[in-house]
């Protein structure tokens, strides 16, 4: 496994619904604007893991909890 992917911060897990982006961190589906991230195709949760892990590698303050 890549070094930059032991230090994501979000995954990709199947949900009963479709795929859910996952925040590690937490435990629980990430959430973005105020929506859960849960049921969306395998190819939308891809993206937007990926969207999610780059801006959390920059420290991007707005993933600040």
């Amino acid at each position: 496994m890549p070094d930059e992917r032991k230090k994501d911060r979000f995954t990709v897990r199947s949900d009963t619904s479709g795929w859910t982006v996952f925040e590690i961190w937490a435990g629980k589906p990430a959430v973005v604007a105020g929506v859960a991230q849960t049921g969306l195709s395998e190819a939308d949760a891809q993206h937007m893991a990926k969207i999610l892990n780059e801006q959390a590698r920059r420290g991007d303050s707005s993933m600040r909890k």
